[in-house]
Protein backbone atom coordinates (compact mmCIF):
# COMPACT_ATOMS: atom_id res chain seq x y z
CA UNK A 1 0.00 0.00 0.00
CA UNK A 2 1.48 3.42 -0.96
CA UNK A 3 2.33 6.08 1.57
CA UNK A 4 -0.36 8.78 2.19
CA UNK A 5 -0.56 11.48 -0.47
CA UNK A 6 0.68 14.98 0.31
CA UNK A 7 -1.81 16.99 2.35
CA UNK A 8 -2.19 20.09 0.15
CA UNK A 9 -1.76 19.04 -3.48
CA UNK A 10 -2.57 15.35 -3.04
CA UNK A 11 0.67 14.23 -4.74
CA UNK A 12 1.08 10.46 -5.00
CA UNK A 13 3.90 8.93 -2.96
CA UNK A 14 5.27 5.42 -3.52
CA UNK A 15 5.95 3.20 -0.54
CA UNK A 16 8.88 4.54 1.39
CA UNK A 17 10.26 1.05 2.13
CA UNK A 18 11.34 0.67 -1.51
CA UNK A 19 9.04 -2.23 -2.23
CA UNK A 20 7.08 -0.34 -4.89
CA UNK A 21 8.57 0.49 -8.24
CA UNK A 22 8.26 4.06 -9.52
CA UNK A 23 5.48 4.44 -12.07
CA UNK A 24 6.18 7.36 -14.40
CA UNK A 25 2.56 8.09 -15.27
CA UNK A 26 1.34 7.92 -11.67
CA UNK A 27 4.34 8.93 -9.62
CA UNK A 28 5.91 11.56 -11.86
CA UNK A 29 3.65 12.68 -14.68
CA UNK A 30 0.44 13.15 -12.69
CA UNK A 31 2.30 14.71 -9.77
CA UNK A 32 3.99 17.28 -11.98
CA UNK A 33 0.65 18.12 -13.57
CA UNK A 34 -0.73 18.87 -10.11
CA UNK A 35 2.32 20.93 -9.19
CA UNK A 36 2.01 22.89 -12.42
CA UNK A 37 -1.69 23.57 -11.79
CA UNK A 38 -0.95 24.80 -8.27
CA UNK A 39 1.89 27.19 -9.13
CA UNK A 40 0.97 30.89 -8.88
CA UNK A 41 -2.63 32.10 -8.89
CA UNK A 42 -5.12 29.60 -10.24
CA UNK A 43 -7.66 31.13 -12.63
CA UNK A 44 -11.30 31.02 -11.53
CA UNK A 45 -14.41 33.18 -11.65
CA UNK A 46 -16.38 34.75 -8.82
CA UNK A 47 -18.86 31.84 -9.10
CA UNK A 48 -16.40 28.98 -9.75
CA UNK A 49 -13.92 29.32 -6.92
CA UNK A 50 -12.46 25.98 -5.75
CA UNK A 51 -14.85 24.16 -3.44
CA UNK A 52 -12.15 22.38 -1.39
CA UNK A 53 -9.13 24.68 -1.33
CA UNK A 54 -6.11 23.95 0.79
CA UNK A 55 -4.90 26.58 3.26
CA UNK A 56 -2.87 29.09 1.24
CA UNK A 57 -4.51 28.30 -2.11
CA UNK A 58 -4.24 31.40 -4.31
CA UNK A 59 -6.68 32.30 -7.08
CA UNK A 60 -7.36 35.12 -9.50
CA UNK A 61 -10.85 35.93 -10.74
CA UNK A 62 -11.00 36.38 -14.48
CA UNK A 63 -14.46 38.01 -14.39
CA UNK A 64 -13.66 40.77 -11.85
CA UNK A 65 -10.64 42.38 -13.53
CA UNK A 66 -8.40 39.83 -11.81
CA UNK A 67 -9.04 40.37 -8.15
CA UNK A 68 -6.78 38.04 -6.17
CA UNK A 69 -7.51 35.93 -3.08
CA UNK A 70 -6.02 33.20 -0.93
CA UNK A 71 -7.86 30.66 1.21
CA UNK A 72 -7.25 30.71 4.94
CA UNK A 73 -8.31 27.07 5.15
CA UNK A 74 -11.45 27.57 7.21
CA UNK A 75 -14.84 26.04 6.48
CA UNK A 76 -17.03 26.58 4.64
CA UNK A 77 -14.76 27.20 1.68
CA UNK A 78 -16.95 30.07 0.45
CA UNK A 79 -16.06 32.05 3.57
CA UNK A 80 -12.36 31.26 3.56
CA UNK A 81 -11.26 33.62 0.81
CA UNK A 82 -9.15 36.62 1.86
CA UNK A 83 -8.66 39.35 -0.73
CA UNK A 84 -5.13 40.37 -1.69
CA UNK A 85 -5.10 44.05 -2.76
CA UNK A 86 -3.84 44.73 -6.26
CA UNK A 87 -4.29 47.31 -8.99
CA UNK A 88 -7.30 45.57 -10.51
CA UNK A 89 -10.14 47.09 -8.51
CA UNK A 90 -11.92 47.49 -5.19
CA UNK A 91 -10.51 45.96 -2.04
CA UNK A 92 -13.49 44.72 -0.09
CA UNK A 93 -12.03 44.03 3.35
CA UNK A 94 -9.94 45.72 6.06
CA UNK A 95 -6.60 47.27 5.11
CA UNK A 96 -4.21 47.48 8.06
CA UNK A 97 -1.01 49.54 8.04
CA UNK A 98 1.69 49.76 10.68
CA UNK A 99 1.42 52.83 12.92
CA UNK A 100 4.41 54.49 11.24
CA UNK A 101 3.33 53.71 7.68
CA UNK A 102 1.37 55.85 5.26
CA UNK A 103 -0.87 55.39 2.27
CA UNK A 104 0.67 57.06 -0.77
CA UNK A 105 -1.47 57.76 -3.83
CA UNK A 106 0.38 58.81 -6.94
CA UNK A 107 3.51 60.90 -6.50
CA UNK A 108 2.15 63.66 -4.29
CA UNK A 109 -0.76 62.57 -2.05
CA UNK A 110 -0.53 60.80 1.30
CA UNK A 111 -2.66 59.73 4.24
CA UNK A 112 -1.18 58.61 7.55
CA UNK A 113 -1.57 58.23 11.31
CA UNK A 114 -0.38 61.47 12.93
CA UNK A 115 -1.03 60.48 16.56
CA UNK A 116 -3.35 58.22 18.52
CA UNK A 117 -6.81 58.42 16.91
CA UNK A 118 -5.65 61.16 14.50
CA UNK A 119 -5.63 60.75 10.70
CA UNK A 120 -3.63 63.30 8.70
CA UNK A 121 -2.69 64.27 5.18
CA UNK A 122 -0.04 66.79 4.15
CA UNK A 123 -2.08 67.63 1.08
CA UNK A 124 -5.44 69.18 0.27
CA UNK A 125 -8.69 67.42 1.09
CA UNK A 126 -11.96 67.98 -0.76
CA UNK A 127 -15.21 66.53 0.59
CA UNK A 128 -18.09 66.54 -1.89
CA UNK A 129 -20.60 64.99 0.49
CA UNK A 130 -21.48 65.62 4.13
CA UNK A 131 -18.64 65.95 6.66
CA UNK A 132 -19.61 64.94 10.18
CA UNK A 133 -17.32 65.52 13.18
CA UNK A 134 -18.74 63.95 16.33
CA UNK A 135 -16.06 65.12 18.78
CA UNK A 136 -14.64 68.35 17.34
CA UNK A 137 -13.08 69.64 14.13
CA UNK A 138 -9.80 71.56 14.38
CA UNK A 139 -8.67 73.66 11.41
CA UNK A 140 -5.24 75.30 11.18
CA UNK A 141 -5.29 77.86 8.41
CA UNK A 142 -8.17 79.08 6.30
CA UNK A 143 -11.51 77.29 6.08
CA UNK A 144 -13.31 77.90 2.80
CA UNK A 145 -16.93 76.79 2.51
CA UNK A 146 -18.79 76.77 -0.79
CA UNK A 147 -22.46 76.34 -0.02
CA UNK A 148 -24.37 76.53 3.24
CA UNK A 149 -22.78 76.06 6.66
CA UNK A 150 -25.10 74.39 9.17
CA UNK A 151 -24.10 74.51 12.85
CA UNK A 152 -25.87 73.13 15.89
CA UNK A 153 -24.45 74.09 19.27
CA UNK A 154 -22.07 76.97 20.00
CA UNK A 155 -21.62 79.09 16.89
CA UNK A 156 -25.08 78.40 15.48
CA UNK A 157 -26.75 81.47 13.97
CA UNK A 158 -30.51 81.62 13.47
CA UNK A 159 -32.42 84.13 11.38
CA UNK A 160 -36.09 85.03 11.02
CA UNK A 161 -37.67 87.80 8.95
CA UNK A 162 -41.05 89.44 9.24
CA UNK A 163 -42.95 88.42 6.11
CA UNK A 164 -45.94 90.78 6.39
CA UNK A 165 -46.85 94.14 7.93
CA UNK A 166 -48.49 93.95 11.37
CA UNK A 167 -50.52 96.81 12.89
CA UNK A 168 -51.54 97.50 16.48
CA UNK A 169 -54.27 100.09 17.07
CA UNK A 170 -55.40 101.68 20.37
CA UNK A 171 -53.31 99.38 22.57
CA UNK A 172 -50.24 99.88 24.73
CA UNK A 173 -50.34 96.26 25.94
CA UNK A 174 -47.43 94.18 24.69
CA UNK A 175 -48.43 91.34 22.36
CA UNK A 176 -46.50 88.60 20.57
CA UNK A 177 -45.18 89.52 17.16
CA UNK A 178 -46.62 87.35 14.40
CA UNK A 179 -43.23 86.34 13.00
CA UNK A 180 -40.17 87.25 15.06
CA UNK A 181 -39.57 84.27 17.35
CA UNK A 182 -36.71 81.75 17.50
CA UNK A 183 -36.13 78.53 19.49
CA UNK A 184 -33.46 78.35 22.20
CA UNK A 185 -32.01 75.35 24.03
CA UNK A 186 -31.51 74.88 27.76
CA UNK A 187 -28.30 76.03 29.48
CA UNK A 188 -27.11 78.15 26.57
CA UNK A 189 -26.13 81.78 26.02
CA UNK A 190 -27.10 83.74 22.89
CA UNK A 191 -26.37 87.15 21.45
CA UNK A 192 -29.22 88.68 19.47
CA UNK A 193 -29.82 91.60 17.14
CA UNK A 194 -32.94 93.07 15.55
CA UNK A 195 -33.55 95.58 12.79
CA UNK A 196 -37.07 96.97 13.26
CA UNK A 197 -38.89 99.24 10.82
CA UNK A 198 -42.06 100.96 12.06
CA UNK A 199 -44.48 103.72 11.11
CA UNK A 200 -47.50 105.56 12.58
CA UNK A 201 -50.52 105.69 10.30
CA UNK A 202 -51.49 109.36 10.72
CA UNK A 203 -49.68 111.07 13.62
CA UNK A 204 -46.67 110.93 15.96
CA UNK A 205 -48.62 109.86 19.05
CA UNK A 206 -48.62 106.06 19.27
CA UNK A 207 -44.91 105.41 18.81
CA UNK A 208 -43.46 101.96 19.50
CA UNK A 209 -42.37 99.93 22.53
CA UNK A 210 -40.96 96.44 22.65
CA UNK A 211 -39.62 93.66 24.82
CA UNK A 212 -39.31 89.88 24.71
CA UNK A 213 -40.64 86.76 26.36
CA UNK A 214 -38.24 83.95 27.18
CA UNK A 215 -38.31 80.51 28.85
CA UNK A 216 -38.74 80.23 32.61
CA UNK A 217 -35.43 80.83 34.36
CA UNK A 218 -33.87 82.79 31.49
CA UNK A 219 -32.70 86.40 31.67
CA UNK A 220 -31.78 88.87 28.95
CA UNK A 221 -29.91 92.14 28.66
CA UNK A 222 -30.85 94.51 25.85
CA UNK A 223 -30.07 97.94 24.51
CA UNK A 224 -31.32 99.81 21.50
CA UNK A 225 -30.98 102.95 19.45
CA UNK A 226 -33.72 104.75 17.56
CA UNK A 227 -35.80 107.92 17.44
CA UNK A 228 -36.75 109.60 20.73
CA UNK A 229 -40.43 109.19 21.59
CA UNK A 230 -41.05 112.83 22.57
CA UNK A 231 -38.66 114.57 20.19
CA UNK A 232 -39.96 112.95 17.01
CA UNK A 233 -43.11 115.02 16.55
CA UNK A 234 -42.72 116.12 12.95
CA UNK A 235 -40.69 115.40 9.85
CA UNK A 236 -38.18 112.56 9.65
CA UNK A 237 -35.39 113.60 12.04
CA UNK A 238 -35.13 113.94 15.82
CA UNK A 239 -32.85 113.30 18.77
CA UNK A 240 -31.92 109.66 19.28
CA UNK A 241 -32.73 107.27 22.11
CA UNK A 242 -30.12 104.96 23.64
CA UNK A 243 -31.61 102.71 26.30
CA UNK A 244 -30.28 99.67 28.15
CA UNK A 245 -31.96 97.04 30.32
CA UNK A 246 -30.00 94.47 32.36
CA UNK A 247 -30.97 91.04 33.74
CA UNK A 248 -34.55 91.27 32.50
CA UNK A 249 -36.70 88.20 33.06
CA UNK A 250 -39.95 89.21 31.39
CA UNK A 251 -41.57 91.76 29.15
CA UNK A 252 -42.06 94.05 32.15
CA UNK A 253 -38.98 96.02 31.10
CA UNK A 254 -39.19 97.48 27.63
CA UNK A 255 -37.56 99.86 25.17
CA UNK A 256 -39.52 102.70 23.53
CA UNK A 257 -38.86 104.46 20.23
CA UNK A 258 -40.51 107.24 18.27
CA UNK A 259 -42.38 106.54 15.03
CA UNK A 260 -42.66 108.76 12.00
CA UNK A 261 -45.95 109.92 10.54
CA UNK A 262 -46.20 107.88 7.29
CA UNK A 263 -42.39 107.92 7.02
CA UNK A 264 -40.74 104.70 8.16
CA UNK A 265 -38.35 104.98 11.10
CA UNK A 266 -36.01 102.27 12.35
CA UNK A 267 -34.56 100.94 15.59
CA UNK A 268 -31.62 98.65 16.13
CA UNK A 269 -31.75 96.39 19.21
CA UNK A 270 -28.93 94.22 20.58
CA UNK A 271 -28.67 91.98 23.59
CA UNK A 272 -27.67 88.79 25.34
CA UNK A 273 -29.94 85.95 26.45
CA UNK A 274 -28.91 83.52 29.20
CA UNK A 275 -31.09 80.40 29.20
CA UNK A 276 -31.48 78.29 32.34
CA UNK A 277 -32.59 74.69 32.54
CA UNK A 278 -35.71 75.17 30.42
CA UNK A 279 -35.70 75.38 26.62
CA UNK A 280 -38.32 77.30 24.68
CA UNK A 281 -38.73 80.32 22.41
CA UNK A 282 -37.33 83.83 22.46
CA UNK A 283 -40.26 85.94 21.27
CA UNK A 284 -40.46 89.61 20.30
CA UNK A 285 -43.37 91.47 21.91
CA UNK A 286 -44.41 95.00 20.99
CA UNK A 287 -47.23 97.53 21.18
CA UNK A 288 -47.89 101.24 20.89
CA UNK A 289 -46.00 103.23 23.47
CA UNK A 290 -49.18 105.27 24.00
CA UNK A 291 -52.59 103.96 23.02
CA UNK A 292 -53.68 105.79 19.88
CA UNK A 293 -56.44 105.24 17.34
CA UNK A 294 -53.92 105.89 14.59
CA UNK A 295 -52.31 102.47 14.25
CA UNK A 296 -48.61 101.66 14.63
CA UNK A 297 -47.25 99.21 12.06
CA UNK A 298 -44.16 97.02 12.28
CA UNK A 299 -43.11 96.54 8.69
CA UNK A 300 -42.34 93.41 6.72
CA UNK A 301 -38.57 93.07 6.32
CA UNK A 302 -37.87 93.63 10.00
CA UNK A 303 -35.73 90.73 11.18
CA UNK A 304 -34.02 89.06 14.13
CA UNK A 305 -30.81 87.04 14.34
CA UNK A 306 -29.49 84.98 17.26
CA UNK A 307 -26.05 83.41 17.64
CA UNK A 308 -25.27 80.86 20.33
CA UNK A 309 -22.09 81.98 22.11
CA UNK A 310 -21.95 79.52 25.04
Amino acid sequence: MPDPSTTRLGLYKSKSDGSELVNYSQDIGQNWDRVDAAVGFAPATSTTRPSSPYSGKAIMETDTSYRTYFSNGTAPASGSWVEIPNASGTFGSNLKLASGAQLTIGADVNLFRNAANVLRTNDGLIVDGALTASSGLSVTGNLSVTGNLSVSGIGQTQYVVKTADETVTSSATLQNDDHLTLPVVANAVYSFALDLYMVDAADFVGDFKMSFTCPTGATFDMHGSGAHTTDLTAGTSANGEWIGKLATTSAGANLSFGCGNTSVTAARVYGRLVVGGTAGNFQLQWAQNASDASGTTLKAGSYMTMTRIA
